[in-house]
C-alpha cells in the first residue's frame, strides 16, 4: 500500500506540472493569435506557435496516460487476490443459527428494522426478542434526535443512567451538554450559554482533561460575533451531531451490556484488511503443497489497528505459543509469566518422574518457584 501512494502522489504532481506546462502554451498560442489579429504580419508565428502548442500538448497528454497506465497496472498487481483460496475454510459449518443472528442483530444496531424482519420471514430458525428490538428502536430514536440537533431527550436519557454511565467511565453527558452549549452559543444566546455552562458542567467529571476542555470551552464568548472565522471553527461544524450520536449509541450499548460497535461490521472490517494477507500466504503454502490444517486461527499474525483489538493476547516467551483457555499464562512468584503447559514441563524436568508440583527454577530470573505457587493470569 505503501508504495500505491508513494506511486499515486508522484503522478498526481507529474499531472498538475503537465497541466501548469499545457495551459502556459495555450495562453501563448493566445496571445500570438490576438496579436495576428491586430497585426496581420505576425499570423505566419501565430501558426507556428499553435502548431507547436498541439504538438507539446499532444506528446504531454501521451506520456500522462502512459503513466497512468503504468499505475493502474500497478494497482491491479497489488490487489490481485484469489478468493478461492480463502473462501475454503470451515470455520463457519454448522455455524448458520449464530450468523445470521449476528446479521439480525446488525440490522437492529444499524436501525434497518425493515430490513431485520424480512430476514426474520426469511429465515424461521433466528430468535428475536421483543426487548431487544425494543432497546435498538428508542436508541436509534433518540441517536436520530441528536442528529437532527435534538438534544434534550437524549440527556433525560444520560440523566437517568448517570450512575451506569459513571461507573463504565463514560463521558456521554458531558458530550450532549457540550452540543448544546455549542448550541446556544451558535444562536447567539451567550448570556443563555454561560448560565447553562454554570449549571451543568460542574455535574461532569473534574478531571484534569476534562477542567482544560472546559476552561478552552469558555474562551468561546471573545469571539461569539464571529465564530466562522475563530479558532473554535471547528466546534461548529455540522459533524458534531454525528459524532454525538454515535457516541450515544455506544454509551446506550455499554449500559444494555452489549458491545458498542457491531461485532458483524468489526469482523467484515478485520477480514477485508486480512484478505490481502491471508491470500498470499495461503498460495505460497499451496505452491509448497502445505497446508494450514489450523481451522481456529490464522497462518500469520494479521496487523490491526487499536479500534479493533478487544482482547490482550499472550505468547508465552517459553514455548512461543498463544495462549489459550486450555494453556492460559500463569503467573510464577518473582513476577514473570508463562504459560501452562511451560510451567508443567518445567517442574516434570527438575527431577525425571517427579509430579508436577517439583520446585524448578524461573526461566528469567534465579527465583525458584513451584507449580502451586503460580497463579493464573486472566486478561
Amino acid at each position: 500500500m505503501d508504495s500505491l501512494v508513494r506511486d499515486c502522489e508522484k503522478l498526481s504532481k507529474h499531472q498538475t506540472a503537465a497541466m501548469n506546462k499545457t495551459l502556459g502554451s495555450v495562453e501563448a498560442t493566445i496571445r500570438a493569435l490576438e496579436l495576428a489579429l491586430t497585426e496581420p504580419t505576425s499570423l505566419a508565428s501565430a501558426h507556428q506557435q499553435s502548431k507547436q502548442t498541439q504538438d507539446a500538448v499532444s506528446e504531454q497528454l501521451k506520456e500522462l496516460c502512459t503513466n497512468v497506465a503504468k499505475y493502474g497496472k500497478h494497482v491491479e498487481r497489488t490487489f490481485k487476490l484469489d478468493l478461492g483460496v480463502v473462501a475454503e475454510s470451515r470455520a463457519f459449518e454448522n455455524k448458520r443459527t449464530e450468523l445470521g443472528q449476528a446479521i439480525m442483530l446488525h440490522f437492529l444496531r444499524s436501525g434497518d428494522f425493515d430490513l431485520a424482519r424480512s430476514f426474520l420471514i426469511e429465515d424461521k430458525s433466528i430468535v428475536a426478542e421483543d426487548s431487544a428490538w425494543e432497546r435498538f428502536e428508542a436508541m436509534n430514536a433518540l441517536a436520530e434526535q441528536i442528529r437532527t440537533h435534538v438534544l434534550e431527550p437524549a440527556l433525560e436519557w444520560a440523566l437517568s443512567k448517570r450512575t451506569e454511565l459513571e461507573a463504565l467511565g463514560l463521558g456521554l453527558e458531558f458530550t450532549l451538554h457540550r452540543l448544546r452549549f455549542l448550541q446556544l452559543v451558535e444562536s447567539g444566546a451567550s448570556v443563555e450559554a454561560l448560565g447553562y455552562a454554570r449549571e451543568w458542567f460542574p455535574h461532569s467529571n473534574t478531571s484534569s482533561e476534562r477542567l482544560d476542555e472546559i476552561t478552552h470551552l469558555m474562551g468561546v464568548f471573545m469571539y461569539a460575533r464571529r465564530l466562522g472565522s475563530s479558532p473554535y471553527a471547528g466546534l461548529f461544524g455540522e459533524r458534531r451531531w454525528g459524532e454525538g450520536a454515535h457516541e450515544f449509541a455506544a454509551a446506550f450499548c455499554a449500559v444494555q451490556g452489549v458491545a458498542g460497535a457491531s461485532p458483524l461490521a468489526v469482523s467484515v472490517a478485520a477480514g477485508a484488511r486480512a484478505l490481502a494477507v491471508v491470500s498470499k500466504v495461503s498460495s505460497l503454502l499451496r505452491e509448497r503443497r502445505v497446508e494450514w490444517s489450523q481451522q481456529d486461527e490464522l497462518a500469520v499474525e494479521v496487523p490491526l489497528p487499536d479500534d479493533m483489538r478487544f482482547h490482550s493476547v499472550f505468547a508465552c516467551p517459553v514455548s512461543k505459543e498463544q495462549a489459550s483457555r486450555d494453556n492460559p499464562p500463569m503467573a510464577l512468584p518473582c513476577g514473570h509469566v508463562i504459560c501452562k503447559a511451560s510451567l508443567d514441563k518445567l517442574a516434570r524436568g527438575v527431577r525425571p518422574g517427579a509430579t508436577a508440583s517439583g520446585r524448578f527454577k524461573c526461566p528469567y530470573c534465579p527465583s525458584m518457584a513451584a507449580v502451586g505457587d503460580a497463579e493464573r493470569v486472566h486478561f
